[in-house]
């Protein structure tokens, strides 16, 4: 990665963040009401939230701990993911998906690491991979939704399907690459003082993997159930997948030049 892709990724953030604190109707949009109180008292505790995961970092500085600090670095990063994807790609974003990234992020990091849930409530871990599993199929649902409906001619039937098991898939494949990082996770720091491992057994590791699939199901469930009384979400994710062509179009032409 050269500095200026850094430059453009701190740009597109700046941008996006900026966007979203003047509050542009067409660049963000809440699920559940179209009440202006309730999506910006939900903007602002997204806002809060994502400086809520540097908490973590500056103390694990203080007790130079390496892998949770590098840990606490990577989900306070990843805490700004949906603003900089909407500032590079344009694609409009519901503040549910923002609440509901940052929500898991601040589970994991501040809660289940900072304050030890993890130690002290054995059921956290699968609750975690429960809810991990419920983000993604909830908010990666209106991308392949608003795709298949702005890209292709599939009738009904065929979109649903094409739906759930793009969901599913992808949901796995992000499981199994999180399964993957705790593995060099602990193989790399498992003799560091104070460290949790994060994979205890195969028991662990495919109990995770069900837990994700599970939770799932359950949120593109709900968000078909919430799609089919609300037509205006219809509309709405729709012009995310023309947002999401028309960017991948100019990815094409920059590169061809």
């Amino acid at each position: 990665m050269t500095a200026r892709d850094v430059l453009t990724i701190l740009g597109a953030y700046a941008r996006s963040f900026g966007e979203s604190l003047v509050d542009k109707p067409t660049i963000n949009k809440s699920i559940l009401s179209n009440n202006i109180k309730f999506y910006k008292t939900l903007k602002w505790i997204n806002i809060l939230a994502s400086f809520l995961l540097f908490v973590p970092v500056f103390g694990s500085i203080r007790d130079f701990n390496l892998p949770h600090m590098v840990g606490y670095l990577i989900m306070a990063s990843f805490g700004y993911s949906t603003w900089i994807f909407q500032g590079i790609t344009g694609v409009p974003i519901y503040e549910e998906t923002r609440f509901l990234t940052l929500l898991h992020l601040t589970l994991h990091s501040f809660f289940g690491i900072w304050l030890e849930f993890y130690n002290n409530f054995p059921l956290f871990d699968d609750f975690l991979h429960c809810f991990g599993g419920f983000w993604g199929g909830f908010s990666l649902f209106p991308f392949i939704f608003g795709s298949a409906i702005a890209w292709s001619n599939l009738p009904p039937k065929a979109v649903e399907w094409k739906v759930w098991l793009s969901g599913i898939s992808i949901v796995n494949m992000i499981g199994v690459f999180w399964e993957i990082g705790e593995f060099i996770s602990d193989k790399i720091f498992g003799r560091y003082p104070g460290y949790r491992m994060a994979q205890e057994s195969l028991n662990d590791t495919m109990l995770d993997l069900i837990f994700n699939n599970f939770g799932a199901t359950i949120g593109i469930l709900l968000f078909w159930r919430y799609l089919k009384r609300s037509k205006d979400i219809n509309t709405f994710v729709k012009d995310m997948g023309n947002k999401l062509g028309e960017f991948f179009v100019k990815e094409k032409e920059l590169l061809r030049r």
